[in-house]
């Protein structure tokens, strides 16, 4: 279970799948069942499985000799069966997870390209395959699917999931596993574990020498791992429905006619789910061999009560599509709201054979003023938020907020990474996305704040110095954190894991770090939620009395590089020196006039710091470029 820390309650946010009794009802018993299951879902506690029932073929990965090790990089990879899940050679310095498979601790496959190897981006790829060593007799089942577990964090890494018909002679892939539903790109973190399900029918069904293979290429890349547990290969049932990617916010359908994204919140102000109220969304897929009419249901409980169903759709072997309720949910008070999906189906309207699919249970907080998507806790890790060597650079994470209802952005929640030194400074930014696809447009920064002690693994709250105003007809903003180059005050916020809540975050690397290049700064998409979240309480504005008194003002403001600075009073002559958000000094002047023109029109757009001093008084005033 996950905690969150709200106005002093405890908010537990879980993505919990629950599994659910396959029934075959005959017509007679057909309405009663179907009555309960429209106001409250029949679930029981999910169990652990290992594999599906009555596998053809079932490895459980604990024996090396059952596979074949390929290796055909020069580099010195490292296969091997691992038998302590919390064993994470190297890649534990990548905050990597410790595996949470059923049967981890009977052994399972570890691909590493982190474990003997520390040479990157050297020209020489690493690709290994791994391959079941004795060949599988389909030969009297031609409807067949194979699962397995697995989990991963990626970075521009691939790996294939492939078989073959006629013992390695034809390979057909299945799926590139990171392009999977689950996973949103680029996929850092997968689900863990994560069970992959594929109907081989076609490729491999009836064939008597078949052979699954697991394909890694890191793409001379830091690849760091993937781990497979519990193969399968097993007969498709006749009558079997899968739910996955279960929304809540209107991710697949709902957001073309609201607008934004359509994300999922796990901190919902009242005054934005009064507009747009709660949509819920699930991909259906037909994973038996007859044709299917299935329905998606959602369950509302806690602080209210609501149901609702998809309408049905009919899908053959194989098929799926994406469904949503016919209705929405609007709230009426603030609290604590649980919401079950699920699915049924029978065999093509027919109500003779009905199936259940697990239940995938979300939980949100309906709220006054905090809007967020992360579900309170670090579990994802964390971003660092400067770098002092080999390379220095400065970062923002970033985290996008659909608009639905006019609002007044006072201030931003933050939860700090605990290893953060003390005495490290950050801010915060509000962007405003460009919807024609640009890079976000900035529009207010904080001044910095300090880290102290009692700030690590904390949540802190960064005010700016004025209220921002959030329009609906703009659709998005984005909020984000961010520190400069520094020697020694390192400093990070963390992170929570996706799971199934769907989410639009960034990263915004400064000075191209990452890529080690000359292009400049760089927006990139990452997949972990950032524990960031917007703050509509006019009580965390800055008190006018907090704020340090200025004697001069920059017009026009934003600009689009030439700008003005006026004195309020005349007085001595004043050093001016101008910074970017790294602290580098883009521009050093001297004026005594009361107006002084500025051009920064051939800088980078973003936010500039314009330093005004006298003897030993300074002034400062933030002013935007856009």
């Amino acid at each position: 279970m996950r905690k969150i820390l709200l106005f002093a309650c405890v908010l537990t946010i879980s993505n919990a799948t629950i599994a659910q009794q396959a029934k075959n009802l005959q017509n007679d018993n057909l309405l009663k069942d179907n009555t309960s299951m429209s106001t409250t879902p029949n679930v029981i506690p999910a169990t652990a499985s290992t594999a599906p029932a009555n596998p053809i073929w079932y490895d459980d990965c604990s024996d090396a000799s059952n596979w074949v090790f390929t290796n055909t990089s020069t580099l010195g990879i490292d296969w091997y069966v691992e038998y302590d899940p919390q064993l994470y050679p190297a890649a534990s310095a990548s905050g990597v997870i410790p595996l949470a498979m059923s049967t981890a601790a009977n052994g399972f496959l570890f691909i590493s390209s982190d474990f003997n190897n520390t040479v990157d981006f050297d020209g020489t790829p690493i690709i290994a395959e791994v391959t079941n060593a004795t060949p599988v007799d389909l030969t009297n089942f031609p409807n067949v699917q194979l699962t397995f577990q697995s989990a991963f964090r990626w970075w521009h890494d691939t790996r294939i999931v492939r078989v073959s018909p006629d013992n390695g002679v034809t390979w057909i892939q299945v799926d590139e596993i990171s392009n999977e539903l689950s996973y949103t790109y680029p996929a850092q973190t997968s689900n863990n574990p994560h069970l992959s399900t594929y109907d081989i029918s076609a490729e491999v069904g009836g064939q008597s020498e078949v052979l699954v293979q697991f394909y890694y290429h890191d793409n001379d890349y830091w690849g760091w791992f993937w781990p497979i547990d519990d193969v399968a290969i097993s007969e498709l049932p006749d009558n079997l429905v899968v739910s996955s990617d279960e929304a809540i916010g209107g991710w697949w359908i709902n957001y073309q006619t609201i607008g934004g994204l359509g994300q999922d919140y796990t901190s919902y102000p009242l005054t934005q789910a009064t507009v747009n109220p709660y949509a819920f969304e699930s991909v259906l897929r037909n994973g038996g061999v007859a044709t299917q009419s299935a329905t998606m249901h959602a369950h509302v409980s806690g602080a209210g009560n609501f149901s609702t169903t998809s309408n049905a759709i009919t899908l053959a072997q194989g098929q799926q599509d994406t469904v949503a309720g016919t209705s929405m949910f609007t709230p009426t008070s603030t609290g604590l709201y649980n919401i079950d999906i699920w699915a049924e189906a029978d065999s093509a309207g027919n109500g003779t054979v009905y199936t259940y699919t697990d239940t995938t249970r979300k939980m949100t907080m309906v709220t006054d003023y905090i809007y967020g998507k992360d579900n309170g806790t670090n579990d994802g890790g964390y971003w660092r938020l400067n770098r002092v060597a080999p390379n220095p650079g400065g970062f923002e994470v970033s985290s996008s907020y659909d608009i639905y209802a006019d609002a007044t952005l006072y201030s931003v929640d933050v939860n700090i990474a605990d290893w953060s030194i003390p005495g490290a400074e950050v801010y915060v930014v509000l962007y405003e996305e460009d919807l024609s696809g640009g890079d976000p447009i900035p529009l207010s920064q904080s001044d910095n704040y300090t880290i102290t002690q009692s700030d690590l693994g904390a949540w802190i709250n960064i005010p700016f110095l004025t209220a921002q105003s959030l329009v609906s007809a703009t659709k998005m903003y984005r909020i984000a954190i961010g520190a400069n180059i520094h020697p020694t005050d390192s400093v990070g916020v963390n992170v929570s894991s996706p799971g199934d809540y769907y989410s639009s975050d960034g990263l915004f690397d400064k000075d191209a770090l990452l890529t080690n290049s000359t292009n400049g700064p760089t927006w990139y998409t990452i997949s972990d939620i950032p524990m960031l979240r917007m703050n509509f309480d006019p009580a965390t504005i800055v008190d006018v009395s907090d704020i340090q008194e200025t004697i001069f003002s920059v017009f026009p403001n934003p600009t689009n590089g030439v700008f003005t600075i006026e004195l309020d009073v005349k007085t001595a002559k004043y050093d001016i020196n101008v910074y970017n958000v790294l602290g580098q000094t883009v521009l050093s002047t001297v004026t005594s006039s009361m107006k002084t023109p500025i051009d920064l029109s051939s800088f980078d757009k973003g936010v500039y710091t314009v330093e005004l001093k006298h003897k030993e008084t300074i002034y400062t005033e933030k002013v935007i470029v856009e």
